[in-house]
């Protein structure tokens, strides 16, 4: 979900940013008439790569972390200890 997130910051910033404007603001009025400054979509688009590229790496670990257990491992039973007393 992180890198869908990520991809939408990364390739359309100004069309995240209206949509997080909307959502940040309800209740405010003449929301639709805030521009985002440049350098605000610049950030978005970085902070939208940053999270495309951690999201993949999180999706890439779980799935080399899911193949390393072979799924052949049998549960070991602990018998409680008796009381010497």
């Amino acid at each position: 979900m992180l890198a869908l997130s990520g991809v939408l910051h990364a390739l359309a910033p100004r069309l995240s940013l209206t949509l997080a404007a909307k959502t940040w603001l309800t209740g405010f009025e003449n929301t639709e008439d805030i521009e985002p400054k440049d350098w605000l979509t610049t950030a978005m688009r970085g902070a939208g790569v940053g999270m495309a590229a951690a999201g993949l790496a999180g999706f890439l670990l779980e799935g080399s972390s899911t193949e390393a257990s072979t799924g052949d491992e049998s549960p070991i039973e602990i018998a409680p200890e008796s009381s010497g007393s």
